[in-house]
């Protein structure tokens, strides 16, 4: 009787222990596997405190270089919570490299503002909203075209191949010998 009160306790201690690092492992995989969509912004403040850079080399973590120059936007799709980004313009030659993290909350789209990031404005990274990107634009309201919820549907034409396929199929059934159709 007594020997059965000790392997209890093993087995709980074993169990337990499995399921601290199957926890433990179910969070790294979360932390480190999370996908982020960085869009990378070469344009001018709107109140003209820093301007888009003429001619940039940028590069994510060590994925491809990319060429930016005044009022480009490109995404580098990245995973993980740490990346880098080195920064290298054209007309001095000069090559910045900073290090950022976007938090384990952050949505799945960031912006990152090269320029900003240069100028020592903070923050350079920060969540990306369409809704609010809209917002911001110079396009007005009425200019811009209804949501798909509000547009009218367009009635479904039947499409002429279709029609003749089957009038096709239809004549050579009847055309054969012994056919139901004839």
């Amino acid at each position: 009787m007594k020997l059965a009160n000790p392997l209890k306790n093993k087995k709980l201690l074993v169990r337990t222990i499995l399921v601290i690092l199957y926890i433990g492992l179910a969070l790294l995989m979360a932390v480190t596997g999370k996908r982020h969509t960085i869009l990378i912004d070469n344009k001018d403040a709107e109140d003209g405190s820093y301007a888009g850079v003429n001619g940039m080399s940028v590069q994510i973590d060590k994925q491809e270089a990319s060429e930016f120059y005044p009022g480009d936007r490109d995404k580098v799709v990245v995973n993980g919570a740490r990346h880098s980004i080195s920064v290298e313009t054209f007309e001095d030659k000069k090559t910045t490299v900073q290090r950022f993290s976007i938090s384990f909350s952050a949505p799945e789209m960031v912006i990152l503002s090269v320029p900003k990031m240069l100028a020592g404005r903070e923050p350079w990274v920060e969540p990306f909203s369409a809704l609010q990107e809209q917002n911001s634009s110079t396009t007005t309201r009425s200019s811009l075209p209804p949501p798909r919820s509000l547009r009218r549907p367009t009635p479904r034409r039947r499409r002429r191949s279709n029609v003749i396929r089957q009038s096709f199929v239809s004549f050579r059934l009847s055309g054969l010998p012994g056919s139901l159709f004839s």
